[in-house]
């Protein structure tokens, strides 16, 4: 455990650790739909509410987030938020070739997006790197 404790707004706080999540195989989500309330996979952070992006079909070359990934993959399904104002919680990294990779805010796990500046609508969670609340 990262000893990071994150509560939620919205009625009586809830502590992350009791939060009921399930990765990408559980949520079923098909492309064109809206999300479902996303989460970091690592601290269990928010990163943004349910409804606030569509799944969207788009290949991107990330770098790996976990140490027994490749170094690198090819990622196909994102969720795709308007706006950075639209996420709960979420780091950006420094500019590579025109692309800022999104990471936790709370723990720093990433990359678990990115943003290309040259279209500023346009913000990509990987749909299989979060967790999704049940």
């Amino acid at each position: 455990s990262s000893g990071i404790n994150a509560e939620y707004g919205g009625g009586a706080a809830q502590p992350a650790a009791s939060l009921s999540l399930v990765g990408w195989d559980a949520a079923q989500c098909e492309v064109g739909s809206k999300n479902k309330q996303i989460h970091c996979p690592n601290c269990r952070s928010k990163i943004c509410l349910a409804d606030a992006a569509v799944l969207v079909e788009i290949e991107m070359k990330m770098s790996r987030y976990k140490v027994d990934a490749p170094e690198t993959e090819v990622v196909t399904k994102f969720w795709c938020l308007n706006s950075l104002m639209a996420f709960e919680n979420i780091g950006v990294s420094n500019l590579v070739e025109n692309i800022k990779f999104l990471c936790c805010a709370d723990c720093e796990v990433g990359p678990l997006g990115w943003h290309d500046i040259t279209d500023k609508s346009k913000f990509y969670i990987a749909a299989e790197r979060v967790r999704y609340l049940e």
